[in-house]
Parts: structure tokens; C-alpha cells; sequence
């Protein structure tokens, strides 16, 4: 059960709130404090602390100092030089839980319009930073044509003046071709006998068959087979090895009746590994995924169990009344998983929006209500 922080002091001025939470051996981290423009939170199992602020603030200019036994919040007030008659809000405790979603709410729209801005910024700075690189590439390439342009029309001058200054010599009287004595051949010996020319052959090597790419002379055989041995047990534990597969065996929809029969049988591990199998020869089949998805919520493995089911459900699009039944089935594992992880709020989401995909299914239905009870008696303790 969360010990609630209840002894806390606040102090104002014209522009400014400001909070002191005493915080007992304060090891904190930015990410256990929560502020937006009319919700504070601190949450450090076992401690918790809330304020529903009775007026709005400028979040972007307050702040928030975690000192060594304190927490210290500077809140800019949004309507300078307004006297605020009480910090939090005076309302029942429904209203105070309507109030607070509603605030939730605001600020996470809040936050995807100022991811959505910068995203837009950087891809505007993008195309800035492109047009100033081409224009920048444009004035290098004329400033070389400029510079080979000038060069052609030096080297022309240069030739020009060369071709006026020039001499032509006068022609002297030829002179009377001399002829000369041609040489004698003299005759060489001929070599009546040549060498032989070798025959081609071809040498054959074997080479002894190694598991290991060690040399013979430096491994120990013995050694190598028994580790060969251990690292294939090791696999065939698993109930599953790729290896022993046959050529016709290898396609998913194999794979996934293979998976099924292991995770029937218990066998949870060796499922996974006949799915993950089927997985890397294809990434678009989702029942690989969903049935995947059983094996690890049967192992415990939510956080895997949780992502299996986020692809499987991408892969059902575009939703159509002949997948309705597996995209229920991503939704209440999800929420399944959720839960178990801790996420009631989000978990319980996804098992309502289950149930609105299949009205008739009593199961989902409790499950809906269990999990709505768990949510009110977390609100309870926490007040």
C-alpha cells in the first residue's frame, strides 16, 4: 500500500507558488516527477504525493529543484498578480477524479502538439540546410567554370602572340640521297631437335572433414566432439531444432502447426522456438505472432507477450469482419499483459476496446469487471 505524503507547506507572491514537499532519504529521479499546468505528482514506491492545482500555471517557465530532503516546486502563476485563495482544488472526490483525467488528458494532447512542432521544425531546418547546400554546390561550380573560362582565354592569348612572333626558316637546296651498301645475311644455325612439351596432370588433395576451423595439430578431438554433443542436447532440449528439419518442412505454415502442437503438449519453450522459426521466414503471417504471444503470457514473459500482440494487430489491416476474431484476441492478451505488468488503466483499455469487438463474449466481460474493481480500490488506498 502507497504511503501518502500529506505533510507539505505552500507560500505565494503576486507572480509566483511556491512548494515544499519534505521527501524522506530522497533518491529521485527526474522521470518519479510529474508536472503539467494543474497536476503535481511525485511516485517513489512506497511514497506518493498529488496536488490538483485550484489555478492554471505557465508550465514551460515554473520549475521543479529535488533537493537532498525536500522537493521544491516554483510555479509561475498563468494570471499574474491573481491571490490564490486555495492551492488545490475544493471539489467531491468524483469530481476530483473526473478533473484529473480530464487534466491528464489536455497535457498528453499538449505533449503530441509539441512533438508534432518540432517535427515539423527540424524538417523545415531539413530543407533549409538542403537549399543552402545547393546553393552553396552552385556557387562552387561557377566559380570553377569562372576560373576555366579565364584560363582558356589566357592560354588563346598566349598562343595568338606565339603564332605572330614566330620565324619561318628558308628552305635549304636538298641534298643527293646517299645509298648504302646493303648487309649480308648471314645464315643461322637451324635446331633440328625442340624439347619435348610437358604433359598436363591434375594432383588431388583431401582434406579430413573438421567441425572446428583450429588445425589438427593445435585442437583436441575428443574435446571439440563432446562440446558438439553438449551445444545439440542443449538445443533438442527446447523440443526444437532447425536442423532436423526435412527440405518440405520448411515453410511457416509448418512452423506454426509445429508451435501449436508443442504449446498443447506444455511444451512452451520449444512453441516459442517453432513460431520464432517461422518468424524469420516471414515477418507479414500475424498468427505466428499471436500464438507466440500465448506462449510467452503462458511463461510469464508479458513484456514479450505485450509486443507479439502490437505486431500481430499492426499486421491485421485493414480491419474486416473475417479477422474480428484475432484482432479481439491481440487486444484482451494485451490488455492481459498490461495488467499483469502493472498498467491496470491501460490494460483495462484494451480489454474494453476486446469487448466492444466481440459484445457476446461473458469472459471478457468479467475480466472488464475485475479489472475495474482492481482500479477502484488502487483510487481508494491512494486517497
Amino acid at each position: 500500500m502507497p504511503v501518502i505524503l500529506k505533510d507539505y507547506s505552500w507560500s505565494q507572491n503576486s507572480d509566483w507558488v511556491t512548494i515544499q514537499v519534505p521527501f524522506p532519504k530522497n533518491n529521485l529521479h527526474q522521470e518519479e516527477v510529474f508536472t503539467s499546468e494543474r497536476l503535481l505528482k511525485i511516485n517513489k514506491a512506497p511514497y506518493y504525493w498529488e496536488v490538483l492545482l485550484a489555478e492554471a500555471i505557465a508550465e514551460e517557465e515554473s520549475r521543479c529543484a529535488i533537493l537532498e530532503n525536500e522537493v521544491v516546486f516554483s510555479l509561475k502563476k498563468n494570471d499574474e498578480g491573481v491571490e490564490w485563495g486555495y492551492l488545490e482544488v475544493q471539489v467531491e472526490r468524483g469530481e476530483k477524479l473526473r478533473l484529473k483525467e480530464a487534466f491528464l488528458k489536455e497535457h498528453q494532447v499538449k505533449l503530441e502538439e509539441k512533438t508534432k512542432q518540432r517535427a515539423i521544425e527540424k524538417e523545415q531546418k531539413k530543407r533549409d540546410e538542403i537549399s543552402k547546400q545547393i546553393e552553396r554546390d552552385g556557387n562552387e561550380r561557377q566559380a570553377i567554370e569562372d576560373l576555366l573560362a579565364e584560363s582558356k582565354r589566357k592560354e588563346l592569348e598566349r598562343m595568338e602572340s606565339e603564332k605572330k612572333a614566330k620565324v619561318i626558316p628558308k628552305k635549304d637546296t636538298p641534298r643527293p640521297k646517299e645509298f648504302k651498301k646493303p648487309v649480308p645475311i648471314r645464315p643461322t644455325k637451324i635446331i633440328e631437335e625442340t624439347p619435348q612439351i610437358r604433359q598436363s596432370g591434375t594432383v588431388e588433395v583431401s582434406f579430413t572433414k573438421r567441425n572446428f576451423v583450429t588445425p589438427k595439430r593445435e585442437s583436441m578431438e575428443q574435446d571439440e566432439r563432446d562440446w558438439i554433443m553438449k551445444q545439440a542436447a542443449a538445443k533438442k532440449a527446447t523440443g526444437f531444432v532447425d536442423e532436423d528439419l526435412r527440405p518440405e518442412e520448411r515453410n511457416p505454415e509448418w512452423l506454426k502447426q509445429k508451435g501449436d502442437s508443442f504449446f498443447q503438449q506444455g511444451n512452451h519453450l520449444g512453441a516459442i522456438s517453432a513460431y520464432s522459426a517461422g518468424i524469420r521466414l516471414t515477418k507479414e503471417y500475424y498468427s505466428l505472432f499471436l500464438n507466440r504471444s500465448a506462449a510467452h503470457f503462458a511463461m510469464e514473459n508479458y513484456q514479450r507477450c505485450a509486443e507479439d500482440c502490437s505486431t500481430a494487430l499492426n499486421l491485421l489491416d485493414p480491419p474486416v469482419e473475417s479477422n474480428r476474431k484475432a484482432r479481439v484476441a491481440c487486444l484482451a492478451r494485451r490488455g492481459a499483459a498490461l495488467t499483469k505488468l502493472g498498467f491496470l488503466r491501460q490494460g483495462c483499455d484494451e480489454l474494453i476496446a476486446a469487448c466492444k469487438l466481440d459484445p457476446q463474449n461473458e469472459g471478457l466481460r468479467r475480466e472488464v469487471e475485475m479489472v475495474q474493481r482492481k482500479l477502484k480500490e488502487c483510487d481508494t488506498d491512494s486517497e
